[in-house]
């Protein structure tokens, strides 16, 4: 058995009981949580805005762990996942992973063609029936992908495409070997090239840009909507990976306003739009066929649409639902990056400094944000204070999922491989979503850290983006990893109470209560020279999580009845903890 398959599944195994500890999580909902985490950080979108939640009935036989729609695709994604509890990496037979595929296709199926009076029997509040709530829902469907995952070895056989009312139904799996794939392999293996002369059969013609420089080449022109549509059909999100809003879902006033242009009055389109930005590493030119200014691309390698995804996607959308396109072009602006070293940073720089148009979020700060990179390099150069002699400890920021298992296995010998673990314990590898739980709650946002670590990373990204959070120095990356430490040493405590339930936004509260109240007496310098609590410091969090757990259990009269974890993700529940505090009245 391949090792890396092995170090992946246990550090995914760890992460699991992680979340299940930290955040009360069920094992099903928190290995797809997980799952879907690895797979929307290197690149997999289908999944990426996914609801998990655990659908399941044993006598119908049928079972959902997460779902999703792409507006744009039109594409309804149901996941099932199959959870292995052991270090030992199994095998998944061809017959079991039908069965399960088969599962989900039903819960489709009874979703797609019962009646909401066929659905009485299940309560409103089931996760059945708010999936059922949600496909109904649906404008249009035309595509239906059920995606199986696992950390078992599944076999090479897919279950055969099948049909729901003439929806087609596609199958795909991922298991432990083919997410080791992606968590392992070099994402540059796989270069986009566009063909334009020979799959497209168009002539993409631009004036170069009359400007020499050794970091790049610069081109602008335009294109018709049915070649860019068309495109788009083919490569999906693979052509907006590095697009700052590639997220996105076509239900903005934006959005609309180009679908609208597109539908009723498409000569207009290039006058009304801003057209796309996009870069390469590299053009193939017909040099046979350039004049009077302008060249004639055969191809582009690497392309990347890194501002202009909606207007890429929208005309996509517009001619799947069938809308002329004869009259649309797009104006195109071309970067052809020569500067390798460089490429990261203007790729970057062109999506920020892109006309805004909508608000941008998550997909802003993915894992190659100068922030989160900046914070990868200080973990790697500053070493955890010693008592006495040379430090040799780190802290292992990982600014990607599985990016800790990638440089162990980068090791070249087992006497390597230790000295990496020695230099770098695993307990200290902390995730960028894990820090910014730590951080939110240290700034008094607990009623949004209760509501996921996805939703909580979009809401501090945004601060990123408006400089409320500042740009990371030695100084920053230390106290975060003191907020961690801390967030830990709470954790630890609040667990030792034994309450019973809602340990996570105990946590969340608790540290929230500190930092507002008590600030004082968290010194972060002292935590991270000792990286650990003061017993002073200890007896104050567990007096406080006394507190707010009565709080949280306790939501008056106005609130009778609500259900405690809704209720931990409203601010309201956190300005009554602020002034029930003040008159100590808990």
């Amino acid at each position: 058995m391949n090792s890396q398959y092995e170090e992946l599944n246990t550090s995914l195994i760890e992460e699991v009981r992680r979340q299940i500890n930290e955040n009360g999580e069920s094992t099903e909902n928190a290995f797809t949580s997980v799952f879907i985490s690895y797979l929307t950080e290197h690149g997999e979108t289908k999944v990426a805005n996914s609801t998990v939640s655990f659908c399941q009935n044993s006598q119908d036989k049928i079972k959902v762990n997460a779902y999703a729609y792409d507006e744009y695709f039109q594409t309804l994604t149901l996941v099932v996942s199959l959870f292995n509890n052991r270090p030992e990496i199994a095998r998944l037979n061809k017959t079991d992973a039908t069965k399960l595929c088969k599962q989900a296709t039903k819960m489709a199926k009874m979703c797609l063609t019962k009646t909401s009076e066929d659905m009485l029997e299940l309560e409103e509040s089931s996760n059945i029936y708010k999936l059922y709530e949600f496909i109904s829902g649906l404008q249009s469907i035309d595509n239906i992908s059920i995606i199986l995952l696992t950390n078992k070895i599944a076999g090479k056989d897919i279950p055969e495409d099948t049909a729901i009312n003439k929806l087609p139904v596609k199958y795909d799996i991922w298991d432990i070997e083919r997410l080791s794939q992606i968590v392992f392999q070099k994402r540059d293996t796989e270069k986009l090239i566009i063909r334009f002369k020979t799959k497209y059969k168009y002539d993409l013609k631009l004036i170069k840009v009359p400007q020499n420089n050794g970091i790049y080449d610069s081109y602008v022109g335009y294109i018709s909507g049915t070649c860019l549509a068309q495109i788009y059909k083919d490569e999906g999100q693979k052509l907006i990976e590095k697009n700052v809003r590639s997220f996105l879902q076509a239900h903005g006033k934006v959005n609309r306003g180009i679908r609208d242009t597109l539908k009723t009055n498409s000569q207009m389109f290039m006058a009304y739009n801003n057209g796309i930005s996009t870069t390469a590493e590299d053009i193939v030119i017909e040099e046979s066929n350039n004049h009077d200014g302008f060249i004639s691309v055969k191809e582009i390698h690497g392309w990347q649409i890194v501002n202009g995804g909606q207007t890429t996607a929208s005309v996509y959308t517009a001619m799947q639902a069938k809308i002329p396109l004869d009259d649309v072009f797009i104006q195109i602006k071309l970067t052809v990056i020569k500067n390798k070293e460089k490429s990261e940073e203007i790729i970057s720089n062109i999506s920020k400094y892109a006309n805004s148009q909508n608000k941008i979020t998550m997909s802003d700060f993915s894992a190659n944000d100068d922030f989160h990179i900046e914070l990868e390099r200080l973990s790697r150069k500053v070493f955890v204070p010693a008592e006495r002699g040379k430090s040799t400890k780190r802290w292992f920021y990982e600014r990607a999922r599985g990016q800790y298992t990638v440089e162990l296995n980068r090791q070249p010998t087992q006497s390597e491989k230790k000295k990496f673990k020695d230099q770098n314990p695993k307990e200290n590898c902390v995730s960028k979503t894990v820090a910014a739980k730590c951080a939110m709650c240290w700034l008094q946002h607990p009623d949004i850290v209760s509501k996921g670590l996805e939703s909580n990373f979009v809401i501090y990204s945004e601060m990123i983006a408006d400089g409320t959070i500042p740009k990371p120095d030695e100084s920053f990356y230390t106290q975060m990893i003191a907020q961690v430490i801390l967030f830990q040493q709470c954790d630890k405590i609040v667990a030792e109470q034994n309450f019973m339930g809602y340990k996570a936004n105990i946590n969340y509260y608790t540290i929230a209560l500190l930092s507002k109240y008590h600030a004082d007496k968290v010194d972060f310098d002292e935590i991270w020279r000792t990286q650990t609590l003061s017993p002073e410091l200890c007896d104050l969090i567990k007096d406080l999580c006394y507190t707010v757990h009565n709080h949280l259990t306790n939501p008056g009269e106005e609130n009778k009845g609500i259900n405690i974890t809704q209720w931990c993700k409203k601010i309201e529940c956190w300005t009554l903890l602020q002034n029930r505090y003040e008159i100590h009245s808990i």
